[in-house]
């Protein structure tokens, strides 16, 4: 019996210690979030730039050499992201995290954000690119490309399938990613 006593209060204390580590994790991630509304870029250094009145997605080299170029969908909220209920794309500079190769198998539940509904899979397209936020926003694919190109969004930036499968593959971790509210980036690609 004293063993199993033992046994059991082991378990909790890893329980506690799993959460809290979990909790500070998410701190981390949280503060490492939007840093400025202005980004420098190196020479050479690739980097993601989001326009958020142009709904466009801009993959760029350097000083903002424009490689590629994709219509977006955004958050249909306004103003400036305080939850992840707000449903506003963030502006600022932030860091990629990672690539989820395979968003397809990642289910979406519409009580995350207090609506009715089922939990659907396939509403996050093919891929997703995780960046550190507060609010847990992404960009990533869509099983609605009908969508791109408006803002209906609970705060995440989607692109068509094609788009994201084909912007991955000069995604890293550590790149930036600007989101602007409007700017000046000409489309010339």
């Amino acid at each position: 019996m004293e063993g199993e006593c033992c046994t059991e209060m082991k378990y909790i204390a890893a329980l506690i210690v799993f959460f809290f580590s979990l909790l500070c994790a998410a701190n981390t991630q949280a503060q490492a979030g939007a840093v400025d509304q202005k980004f420098s870029p190196k020479a050479g250094e690739m980097w993601v730039k989001i326009d958020k009145n142009k709904l466009r997605l801009y993959l760029c080299k350097g000083t903002g050499e424009v490689l590629k170029k994709y219509p977006i969908a955004i958050g249909r909220g306004e103003g400036k992201q305080k939850t992840r209920t707000d449903l506003i794309t963030p502006a600022g500079v932030f860091k990629i995290w990672r690539v989820v190769e395979d968003a397809s198998q990642l289910v979406y539940d519409p009580k995350w954000f207090g609506e009715p509904g089922d939990p659907q899979k396939g509403a996050y397209g093919a891929k997703l690119i995780s960046f550190y936020n507060p609010w847990q926003i992404a960009i990533h694919g869509t099983n609605a490309p009908g969508s791109i190109g408006r803002r209906v969004t609970h705060g995440c930036v989607r692109l068509k399938n094609k788009d994201i499968i084909e912007l991955c593959k000069y995604i890293k971790p550590g790149m930036k990613l600007w989101i602007v509210e409007k700017d000046v980036i000409r489309d010339t690609i």
